[in-house]
Parts: structure tokens; sequence; C-alpha cells
């Protein structure tokens, strides 16, 4: 080979068996996605297949304990965790009564705040002690968690002493027979208000019933009462009011 003839490079044997090894790779990779188009397509027609049967118009007519209500599919499914988005997402044969419409075995005075509820997102309820409590049951049944938040008590909401474990335990023995039904309001925490006792008779007395919860290292102690503080300072980390609904 003369000096003005051009070299020409050809590939080694390390190179060519490199370029082979990185085509098997890529073959390999693009064969298991392919694999998994087919399950993923297989997976969706045999769903398909089980709900064909199942249609749900955009219009349901409900029976509710024998009130007819007529609602949206897109409301009755809005609560993801709730009887009845499992009741119309298909996954169970609900069929509709002669009517047209789909009974539900459970009293129907509350069921419209129910409704309302899940097309706005407010609850509107009146002062009524014992539309709440039977409201509540009918959320716990249907499994609304919006509304069961909102009703449930919650005591010792804002507490820096008890955990969650330790707010029942406080509600389920002391509390239990004294204030079922009630929710609590925070009067005066010592680590946001102030430790000084004029501070505490003022957030604190002519209150009515409280529960006092007081924390000395990892000592937590404390106590309810149905009388008022009337000026009988108390070293507390907490005192709480309940308020009956």
């Amino acid at each position: 080979m003369s000096d003005n003839e051009e070299k020409i490079d050809t590939p080694s044997y390390e190179a060519l068996e490199e370029a082979l090894d990185f085509m098997k790779k890529a073959y390999d990779i693009m064969k298991q996605q392919a694999l998994d188009v087919r399950k993923e397509k297989e997976a969706f027609e045999s769903v398909t297949k089980k709900l064909e049967h199942v249609h749900f118009a955009s219009t349901i007519k409900l029976n509710v304990g024998g009130q007819h209500f007529t609602t949206s599919l897109q409301t009755v499914t809005k609560d993801p965790g709730s009887m009845l988005h499992a009741m119309f997402s298909g996954r169970f044969d609900t069929k509709p009564a002669e009517d047209g419409s789909y009974f539900i075995d459970r009293d129907g005075t509350h069921f419209r705040y129910i409704l309302n509820y899940l097309r706005t997102g407010r609850l509107l309820l009146p002062d009524d002690k014992l539309v709440r409590q039977e409201l509540l049951e009918e959320a716990e049944f249907y499994q609304i968690r919006g509304i069961i938040d909102e009703l449930r008590p919650q005591p010792f909401r804002g507490s820096k002493i008890l955990s969650n474990e330790q707010k029942q335990i406080f509600v389920n023995t002391w509390l239990k027979e004294k204030l079922n039904h009630s929710t609590f309001v925070l009067l005066y925490r010592a680590s946001r208000d102030g430790w000084a006792a004029s501070k505490f008779h003022a957030m604190c007395d002519n209150k009515g019933p409280t529960v006092t919860v007081v924390k000395s290292g990892n000592n937590i102690f404390g106590g309810y009462t149905d009388q008022s503080w009337n000026g009988k300072f108390l070293r507390t980390s907490v005192t709480f009011s309940p308020v009956t609904q």
C-alpha cells in the first residue's frame, strides 16, 4: 500500500462482538415490552367481557327505604371509598327493580343530606342533635368519609400532649358516660398561652365543664369536672371545654 492510498479501517472482532451484544439486549427489551403490552390488552379484554352485562345510565333512580331519589351516576360514584361508589362501579352485578330504581334497605329520611354533600362537598344541616346523630349512623353505613369526619366527635383536637391513642383512652374510660356525642374546644394551653395564673383564669373561668390534661416530666394525668373554674389555679398544660352538639 502506497503512502498516497487511503487506509480503510475494518472493525475488529471485539467491536463486532460488542455490537451484536448491544443488538441482542435491544431485542430483549423490545420483546419484553411487546409481551407487557399483550398482557395488558388481554387483561383489559377480560374485564370488558365481565362488564358487558353491566350498564348504568347517566341518571340513577334510587329507592331508599321507600323514598325515591333521582341523581346522576357522577354523584353517587364521587366518593371512591363509599358503598355507593362500589355499588355502581361495575364490580358488582347491581340490577334495578322493575320500575328502574335501585333499592337500598335503609331509612331514607336523611339521604338527601348525603346526596347534597356528594354534589357540593359541603354539609348543610339543621342545628338538631338527633338529626346529626342519625345522619352519622347513615354516613357510617354508606362509608362517606367526609361526613363521618365532620360529625364524629374528635375530642382533644389541638392537644400537643396526648397521642391519638391516648385521646381515645380518655374518651372511652373517663368521659364515655359523661360526654357522649360532644365536641371539645381548646380553652388554654400553657405552652401557647403562658403559665401565669391570671392567664389561666382569664381563659378558663366560668366556662362550664372542663377536662384538664397535665404533663409533668414523662407523666401524663388529668381530670374532668362539671364545675366551672372560679379563681382556684391549677398548674396545667391544656384545658378543654366540652360542647354538646
